[in-house]
């Protein structure tokens, strides 16, 4: 696949940087297409390569000692994976996997040193994603170690509505292409009690189940308040 196939500059991450700019590192990038369920990466590879995603979804995520998937993340486009490896110099402790047919572009350490040493407008936007992973990190946290069930999945919904939600009359659209059973992996629940909560939403009024991967928000703060409770 061509690299002209890829607009970089649509890409968040370059929005900034000129036609010019761009060219001066555009030959050293590589795009790679991953099918569903392939692994960009798994525990203990080298990290020589930072990963922006230009289509598709990516999961991160751990397996515990008694073999339970605890989800991390969900990266989509415009998100980069590997960059903080690359600048700590360690190898991955997490999976990568494609939950969609997914295109990336993947730089090289090398040219992945050229860019933020050059362009400071690039290593500004990279800085801004890791400050909010950072946050993300601490909501993943906050929701585990919660026991309620209704604050598990009501705090999940308004992180997925914050990070993938499209806005539209009647709510927000939540539309993952991921299943319950990785939803509940993401709020340290089982996919049973994960369908279950959202039923209830659902009875109540304040979602919208649509089809089998698709969610409308519908009351944002009814969800805000159960957190508050």
């Amino acid at each position: 696949m061509k690299k002209q196939d890829v607009n970089l500059q649509k890409l968040n991450i370059f929005s900034d940087l000129s036609d010019e700019e761009i060219d001066d590192f555009k030959k050293e990038l590589n795009i790679l297409k991953y099918k569903k369920n392939a692994f960009l990466f798994k525990p203990e590879d080298k990290a020589e390569t930072m990963y922006i995603i230009a289509s598709g979804k990516i999961k991160v995520f751990t397996i515990s000692n008694s073999g339970i998937e605890q989800m991390l993340y969900i990266y989509q486009k415009d998100d980069f994976i590997g960059g903080l490896n690359l600048l700590k110099r360690t190898a991955y402790i997490y999976y990568g996997q494609a939950i969609e047919d997914t295109l990336v572009i993947s730089l090289s350490r090398e040219c992945f040193d050229k860019i933020i040493s050059k362009y400071p407008k690039v290593t500004i936007k990279f800085l801004e994603e890791s400050f909010l992973r950072i946050r993300h990190a601490e909501d993943l946290v906050t929701r585990l170690i919660e026991n309620r069930a209704e604050l598990k999945v009501a705090s999940l919904l308004l992180s997925l509505a914050r990070n993938f939600g499209v806005k539209k009359i009647d709510g927000i659209l939540l539309e993952l292409n991921i299943s319950r059973e990785n939803m509940g992996s993401f709020a340290g629940l089982t996919r049973e009690t994960v369908t279950r909560k959202l039923a209830e939403l659902n009875a109540n009024g304040v979602i919208e189940l649509i089809e089998t991967k698709k969610i409308l928000i519908k009351d944002v703060d009814y969800l805000k308040n159960i957190l508050e409770r």
